[in-house]
């Protein structure tokens, strides 16, 4: 049962990272779509199942939640007393009156339990339950990075394909190209240099579609590991570009990024159990009483003898010195640790943004009028080159520029989608849905 409400804190952690994982509403996670291999190769992964695909079958991710379990556990073994303690002592032999085990001369039976003062179980409980706190944020925090590392993934895949898609049509029109003027070479209406120069920039082509087509397996086997699709899956990604935010503002961004960021949490729980360490660390100086009851059948003074016990430590050596000092020092750097993360945020927000904002300047220059303007430029320059209307270097020149033009248009919409991922990413929630 805690395994489900933890899990459909996960959903909600997609749209809205700052939000801790909550308990309830455990149907949502229950009927996130299921994918059969029949499934994946007939349709497109979108980026929303990937996510939900995540939440289910990540190993990462389960054995983060297992963290917070243990913790729990950890929990429930601070709240416990310790377990009373009881002697029994009987004669074993008597040598006067040569007998064994005789309970009728000497029996005693003690009974005694350690009490905790000074508020050592108080504040081992409350150690307990920031413990918990921590890896909650850390589980959050594990969520928040699978998710950056899905996204850029999936966008890497995304302009692979389309690089595979535009390789495969220029290299196809080659092809073709050659089989022409190898009949041309033939009937000498075609040099020998310029056969040899296509079939250069053909083979050219090959190996920049063969670099291209090996990126693809490794990003396509990243994210079947990270989605644990089987071995043999066929998946297609989309590639859908966001709407740039004009209304972002850096002042913003940074706060809201102080406040949602889980791994910043995380520093301030440290700082807080560091704090709560500290204070137990001093409560521990202070030695446990044991109280106890003693019965003695046979005592020497007086038969069927009660007495009352009462012990204690000493504190004259050990008073816990060593360990409150190394809690101080704790404190300290946790202290400078979380004052420096929160630094470090603020120029990582002010990056992003910066990247986020050039990235749409650039991409802005690659509008529809213009690249479609460039496909007819380039469907003339065949026809053209076909007819003999234009040499050979003019040829293989505006082939290199359609070639790199699209090649540009592909990787700054892959710069684009990575920056919105990062921006998300560094300010802990999803500003820009993906």
């Amino acid at each position: 049962m805690q395994k489900e409400v933890y899990f459909i804190g996960l959903k909600a952690f997609i749209f809205s990272m700052n939000k801790a994982i909550h308990i309830g509403c455990i149907i949502t996670i229950l009927i996130l779509p299921k994918f059969t291999h029949a499934e994946v190769a007939d349709s497109v992964l979108t980026l929303q199942q990937a996510k939900d695909r995540l939440l289910k079958n990540n190993f990462y991710l389960m054995a983060a939640y297992y963290e917070v379990s243990q913790a729990e556990a950890r929990l429930i073994q601070a709240k416990v007393w310790t377990n009373p303690n009881v002697n029994f002592y009987q004669e074993a032999y008597n040598k006067q009156e040569k007998s064994f085990f005789q309970t009728a001369n000497q029996v005693e039976v003690q009974i005694s339990q350690a009490f905790s003062i000074a508020g050592k179980h108080t504040n081992t409980v409350k150690l307990a339950k920031i413990s918990i706190e921590l890896n909650k944020y850390q589980f959050q925090d594990v969520l928040r990075s699978l998710l950056y590392d899905l996204q850029l993934t999936y966008n890497s895949l995304s302009a692979f394909e389309k690089k595979e898609a535009l390789y495969t049509q220029v290299l196809e029109s080659f092809n073709r190209l050659l089989i022409s003027t190898e009949k041309e070479l033939q009937v000498g209406a075609i040099s020998l240099t310029e056969n040899i120069r296509i079939k250069s920039e053909f083979t050219a082509l090959k190996a920049e579609a063969l670099d291209n087509s090996n990126q693809l397996a490794t990003a396509l086997s990243h994210l079947k590991t990270l989605l644990q699709f089987p071995v043999d899956s066929a998946l297609q990604v989309e590639q859908r570009i966001p709407i740039f935010n004009t209304h972002f503002q850096l002042d913003t961004l940074t706060a809201r990024a102080l406040k949602a960021r889980p791994d910043l949490k995380v520093y301030e729980a440290s700082q807080q159990y560091q704090n709560q360490n500290f204070k137990l660390q001093r409560s521990l100086s202070v030695p446990d009483i044991t109280l106890g009851y003693d019965y003695d059948k046979g005592a020497n003074y007086t038969p069927n003898y009660s007495g009352v016990t009462i012990g204690i430590p000493l504190p004259v050596f050990d008073r816990n010195q060593g360990r409150i000092k190394e809690a101080q020092y704790g404190m300290k750097q946790a202290s400078l640790q979380l004052d420096y993360l929160k630094i470090t945020i603020a120029n990582q927000v002010s990056q992003a943004f910066q990247k986020y904002k050039k990235n749409n300047e650039g991409l802005a220059n690659y509008n529809d009028d213009f690249l479609k303007k460039l496909e007819e430029l380039n469907k003339q320059v065949n026809i053209n080159f076909k007819k003999r209307n234009i040499s050979l270097l003019e040829f293989i020149d505006q082939q290199r520029i359609f070639i790199t033009t699209k090649l540009q248009e592909i990787e700054l919409k892959q710069n684009y989608l990575d920056s919105v991922n990062e921006l998300n990413f560094l300010v802990g929630e999803s500003i820009i849905e993906e």
